[in-house]
């Protein structure tokens, strides 16, 4: 996350909204989480959520959907949750941690979507809303 924004030269507070890759185990969620807090401190000022969690892991297609998943934030302000959570590890207690039900928070221009592999295949990409 942290290359991710010095290649595109911002700030953890240009980020809108983190799609988590989040696979549902324990060590995985709360590392990342623990990963988010190192970048963001609380995450205050970001909304994060999880796409897998309503479409399943699609394997080497899970970053592409779930940054397409994401995409429509731009338009309509509109996080969708991460649902089926029902007893929250407190180290994945976000903030802004979208949960169970979708959230208006009006605008989103700016989305960082980590993917995670094995192996350590690991990526962040930071999508911006196109500005005329």
């Amino acid at each position: 996350m942290r290359l991710a924004l010095k290649k595109a030269q911002m700030s953890p507070e240009d980020i809108d909204l983190i799609n988590t890759h989040a696979t549902g185990t324990k060590q995985g969620d709360s590392e990342e989480c623990l990963a988010i807090r190192e970048v963001f401190g609380e995450a205050d000022t970001v909304y994060v959520n999880n796409t897998k969690s309503i479409i399943g892991h699609a394997m080497g297609a899970a970053g592409v959907l779930e940054l397409a998943g994401n995409l429509a934030a731009f338009e309509d302000g509109i996080v969708h949750p991460t649902i089926n959570i029902e007893n929250l590890d407190p180290d994945c207690a976000l903030k802004n941690l979208v949960i169970n039900e979708a959230r208006h928070v009006g605008e989103i221009n700016t989305l960082l979507n980590n993917s995670f592999g094995m192996l350590g295949i690991n990526s962040a990409i930071i999508v911006k809303k196109y500005q005329e």
